[in-house]
């Protein structure tokens, strides 16, 4: 009986952490349901803006006076009763096209999406030649081809290759441990 205490005890005290530990996953989906959707629809739309004075920073990571005046006039919108595509249209009409994240494929923008799509194209078969010519050089000679080219053994001809054995002989005496003082010159 004594045994069976201890491990009811034990049994209990993990399933009250068990319990802290769901309780504390859920707390951050409770969290975020508890934001209006006005709210998400503001973050929404101040990611897809760009801040008018800094270069190519987002409306809802900027801090200056500007961009807090544009985040207030956003949650005014949304609490009016306007859309996202309002609201953009708004600030786009404002600033100019430069204040979208995102640059639409349209216009000469289709031009930059092609070049775009192109150079990825062509560096893609470049390479793909390049694999290709890699493999074809690897490829074993046939059955009855030589195994060297003629002009491969050298300029001499039989000379280079005595030279080739020359040079293997020494280097063959040289892992035996020969001395290289020692040899005798040919």
């Amino acid at each position: 009986m004594t045994l069976r205490a201890p491990r009811f005890a034990a049994l209990a005290v993990l399933g009250v952490f068990m319990a802290l530990g769901a309780s504390m996953v859920a707390l951050p989906e409770r969290a975020a349901a508890q934001v209006p959707a006005t709210e998400e629809q503001a973050i929404a739309i101040e990611r897809q803006l760009l801040c008018p004075i800094c270069t190519n920073e987002r409306l809802d990571v900027c801090s200056i006076a500007i961009c807090n005046d544009m985040k207030r006039i956003i949650r005014e919108r949304l609490t009016a009763g306007s859309t996202v595509d309002d609201i953009m249209l708004y600030f786009e009409t404002r600033y100019g096209q430069k204040i979208r994240a995102e640059v639409r494929p349209e216009g000469f923008n289709l031009w930059l999406y092609g070049w775009i799509g192109l150079s990825v194209l062509a560096v893609g078969a470049l390479g793909g030649s390049f694999l290709l010519s890699l493999r074809r050089r690897a490829r074993p000679a046939p059955a009855g081809a030589p195994a060297m080219p003629p002009d491969a053994a050298g300029a001499g001809g039989a000379e280079g290759h005595e030279d080739h054995d020359e040079h293997d002989a020494w280097l063959d005496e040289q892992i035996a441990g020969g001395d290289p003082d020692e040899r005798e010159p040919s």
